[in-house]
């Protein structure tokens, strides 16, 4: 009978690297969480298009940067972390209080919390190269008063 269930070192690594980006992003340490990818990998934003938007040398910095510069207290809790291939899938709820206006969305100084899906796609040197992001956008807007 198999009682318990072990995890490869590589998961392992993986999970490690994936909660280190959100420790980074807590701290509001854009070089730390870029310190983590391949800048020439996919940047996906899933409620913007069905195809990443971008890299994440580029625009996953300057996405990151401007969260950060208009949610100056944005944090996270990671609820769920797994490993189904070369990806790690992270459940997790950002939240932070508005200061400035960011992509589009006027500041009014309110506050959101959001569940977000962020899949990270890894290499074989257990580097990141690819990153898509899911949340529910229109809720996101909404609790910010668009």
């Amino acid at each position: 009978m198999k009682t318990t269930q072990t995890e490869s070192l590589t998961d392992l690594t993986r999970k490690g690297t994936s909660l280190e980006f959100f420790s980074a992003y807590q701290e509001r340490d854009i070089e730390r969480m870029m310190a983590l990818f391949d800048p020439a990998g996919d940047f996906w934003l899933m409620p913007l298009g069905p195809d990443p938007q971008g890299t994440i040398g580029e625009l996953g910095r300057n996405f990151w940067t401007g969260v950060i510069g208009a949610f100056p207290d944005i944090d996270n809790t990671v609820d769920t972390i797994t490993a189904e291939g070369d990806k790690i899938i992270c459940h997790v709820a950002l939240f932070g209080t508005q200061t400035a206006d960011f992509a589009g969305i006027p500041n009014k100084g309110l506050r959101f919390n959001s569940d977000h899906i962020f899949i990270f796609r890894f290499n074989e040197e257990d580097k990141i190269v690819a990153v898509a992001i899911d949340w529910d956008h229109a809720r996101f807007q909404e609790q910010l008063g668009v």
